[in-house]
């Protein structure tokens, strides 16, 4: 049911996603006086990240040159994929996105030698002029770590084949390169700006931190739960930068994943009005044995992680930023800065590595409902005491744009939610934080008829290329006065609790038509359990009849 959880929460990759992360303290760590930053990261089983660094440190000069050439070769790789269009991409239709010529791609990539008239031949297909040179010099390296191994794998005992997944996208993001080289290689900046993709991250080591310190050319580091390297080099072009993934299969052999992956990442080039132009490449060999059927067309399609919907979170991310800089409204300000954290909160909620801890929720009729519970001592973002996360995914023979039109509407919450029955809600107010009109942030005002009470909640709800989500929580008379005169949020006790929405089938949400998958997730704390490991049989029956209700509701009024 972990597993379940690991899709249906938002499609997080069962084997969760390593990530670069240079901290600002660990530049100094480093010892490696080659100018090319280096470190190993691991999401996944934490035996098998210690496997992972003990080979890397037994014998390490080795690794580190090996894990090195890796790198650079994937960077050529990456840059080149970057900058050819036909026949090496083919733009579909229905997809609206640029998928990978799987046949022309193994006949580029996977037969190339170190010889100078491969590389010039490789680069004569319409690369911009002055990455030729950084090109030639990277290339070199395919012949010699760059061969296609065997896709066939042994997993959990069984031969699995795996299968390819690739898409490429361009967007114009509000950032300069610099600084979404920082995102990309920075832990804390990664995870948040990629909440809702990524599951976890931890760092085994850093081999080195680039050139010096501040400057990210030739970072390179380990990380879907997979073990891949990430490289970062400034190419020769003004204002021009190139950060790679590709996995390390070829250097410990030994590992066994669900996912491989090829050099993917981001081309990004400097634009002269502080803008980036960035083109993003999603290249992976995925199996999909794993997948839940409810979530099967989705993730097998190539759809749930491509690389559209990793752009469209960076620059949705870069756009709200932008806002909390430039917005010179103290209260819009903490508004959204706690919006922030109320995503966050639900993100990490719903997370789907193999370390979560989701089980089935013991009550009659309860199986497709999952729990899980943690407990809180010191956390001041966080209410004390014992965390109860619920969720459950169901089908909705509903288009997902109608789903989310009707969930995230501030006059509707008393048609689905139980605690606001028989209430008046409304938006009272709202401000965007992006482009689309979907990308806003709400206060949400209930009132009780009987005694006039009002509750409050924040609510922010957006789209990306993937799907459609609303995240909410509860904020308090006094709280919400002090945040509307710029008041800080950081020690507030907040717990996300919201909506995915996602397409059961991806062919059909660019028409607007089908049906949906809805995923619903509420967090509560309650102070009066002693321990995390035991829920009362009272307790289990309410979080059974929130949920159920919940749903019912949803499914009478959509």
């Amino acid at each position: 049911m972990a597993e379940h959880m690991s899709y249906s929460a938002l499609l997080r990759p069962s084997t969760p996603i390593l990530k670069s992360s240079i901290q600002t303290n660990d530049h100094h760590s480093s010892s490696s006086n080659t100018g090319n930053a280096q470190s190993i990261f691991c999401l996944g089983k934490e035996v098998r990240a210690t496997e992972l660094l003990m080979q890397v440190m037994v014998n390490a000069e080795s690794y580190k040159a090996r894990i090195y050439d890796l790198a650079v070769a994937a960077a050529g790789e990456l840059t080149q994929k970057a900058c050819t269009a036909k026949p090496l991409w083919i733009f579909e239709e229905d997809r609206e996105t640029e998928t990978l010529n799987v046949p022309e791609y193994k006949r580029r990539f996977e037969s190339l030698d170190s010889t100078l008239e491969e590389v010039i031949r490789l680069l004569s297909v319409g690369e911009p002029n002055e990455l030729s040179s950084e090109l030639s010099r990277n290339a070199k390296l395919l012949g010699k770590y760059g061969k296609e191994p065997d896709l066939m794998h042994l997993i959990n005992g069984h031969q699995t084949a795996f299968k390819t997944e690739a898409s490429r996208e361009t967007e114009i993001v509000p950032m300069n390169p610099i600084n979404i080289v920082d995102v990309l290689i920075d832990v804390e900046q990664w995870s948040l700006v990629f909440c809702d993709i990524v599951s976890e991250v931890s760092v085994l080591g850093f081999m080195s931190s680039g050139e010096e310190l501040g400057n990210p050319n030739g970072a390179l580091q380990v990380t879907r739960e997979i073990y891949f390297a990430r490289y970062c080099k400034q190419m020769t072009a003004a204002n021009t930068w190139v950060v790679v993934d590709v996995s390390l299969e070829s250097i410990f052999p030994d590992m066994v994943t669900q996912c491989r992956r090829k050099a993917s990442g981001c081309l990004i080039q400097g634009l002269e009005n502080g803008f980036s132009k960035v083109t993003w490449i999603e290249h992976n060999e995925i199996d999909y044995s794993s997948v839940p059927n409810m979530f099967r067309k989705l993730v097998s399609s190539g759809f749930a992680f491509q690389a559209k919907r990793w752009i469209a979170t960076l620059r949705r991310q870069c756009e709200r930023l932008k806002l909390v800089v430039e917005d010179d409204n103290d209260g819009r300000r903490s508004l959204l800065q706690l919006s922030q954290r109320i995503s966050r909160s639900y993100n990490e909620a719903v997370r789907g590595s193999t370390e979560s801890h989701w089980q089935p929720l013991p009550t009659t009729n309860g199986e497709n409902i999952l729990v899980k519970t943690s407990f809180n001592v010191d956390d001041p973002g966080h209410p004390h005491g014992v965390v109860i996360t619920v969720a459950t995914s169901l089908r909705l023979n509903i288009p997902p744009n109608d789903v989310f039109e009707f969930l995230c509407s501030g006059s509707n919450r008393s048609k689905w939610d139980l605690l606001s029955h028989d209430c008046a809600t409304q938006d009272i107010a709202y401000f965007a934080t992006g482009r689309e009109p979907s990308s806003r942030v709400s206060l949400v005002v209930v009132e009780h008829l009987l005694n006039k009470t009002l509750k409050f909640y924040l609510q922010e709800s957006y789209t990306d290329a993937t799907g459609y989500y609303i995240v909410y929580a509860p904020v308090d008379d006094e709280s919400l006065k002090a945040l509307l005169k710029g008041g800080s949020s950081t020690d507030m006790a907040i717990l996300g609790s919201g909506f995915t929405v996602l397409p059961e089938n991806p062919v059909e949400q660019t028409t607007g038509t089908g049906g949906s998958i809805l995923t619903i997730v509420f967090q509560i704390a309650d102070e009066n359990l002693s321990s995390p490991e035991y829920l009362p049989p009272e307790l289990v029956a309410t979080l059974h009849n929130l949920i159920a209700g919940t749903l019912s509701l949803i499914q009478g009024s959509v």
